[in-house]
């Protein structure tokens, strides 16, 4: 738990916007203001202010007491969080995984489709989410290669990101592994996909996921989702 908590700390501390990033961290963890603002003893506006710039830039002390408050209450629900960090950063070699990213400002869906030229195939109700991050997977090798425990380390530090699957045929496989697993992504992606399977569709209705396909060659795919910050 310390190497993580050092890595959320070095990247609040050198964060442009540190207010921003504690925020950023603390809705990745899923607590609430006024529950990490009773495990510090303090009143809800104290977080509120450091996170919107109200309050001059707090110190390395109170950002570490910020960063032990969120994991010591994500231990106390089962510490899921901290262990999806712990894959993160303690990966194991996946040649199937493309780029791996975590955002510094949560993402709007929208504004991921538009950067992608994306089209909506379903689940248009979760237009209005933000995801942190997004995971670009070569289909093909993710099938010859990887196992449920790797599968599991696609979703980085939150499953509020985008799987992208690239290399794709119809998109049955991607979404039948997506179905088994007990964790969902809040939007998957098919890039080069020429018919997509019904079936594929199906699934992700079923588990209310948005769906979209993108007509961008792989290259210029990784590209633009690279420059997202």
């Amino acid at each position: 738990m310390e190497r993580i908590a050092i890595h959320i700390m070095g990247e609040i501390v050198l964060s442009d916007d540190i207010g921003k990033a504690m925020k950023k961290w603390r809705e990745m963890f899923g607590i609430p203001q006024i529950e990490t603002a009773r495990y510090l003893d303090v009143s809800p506006s104290v977080i509120s202010d450091y996170e919107v710039g109200r309050r001059k830039n707090p110190g390395v002390n109170i950002v570490k007491k910020y960063v032990y408050a969120l994991l010591e209450i994500d231990k106390e629900r089962g510490g899921h969080t901290i262990k999806a960090l712990n894959k993160v950063l303690n990966p194991t070699s996946m040649k199937a995984i493309l780029q791996i990213k975590e955002y510094q400002n949560p993402t709007g869906i929208k504004d991921l489709i538009s950067i992608i030229d994306g089209k909506i195939v379903c689940g248009e109700n979760n237009t209005n989410y933000q995801i942190f991050g997004h995971t670009v997977v070569d289909s093909v090798k993710a099938i010859l290669e990887m196992n449920g425990q790797d599968f599991l380390n696609l979703y980085g530090w939150t499953t509020e990101r985008a799987l992208v699957f690239t290399e794709v045929s119809a998109g049955r496989s991607p979404m039948v592994a997506i179905r088994v697993s007990n964790i969902k992504p809040r939007v998957v992606i098919f890039n080069g996909v020429s018919e997509l399977d019904k079936l594929a569709v199906k699934l992700a209705e079923i588990e209310g996921i948005m769906l979209v396909v993108t007509e961008l060659t792989t290259d210029e795919l990784l590209k633009r989702l690279k420059e997202i910050r």
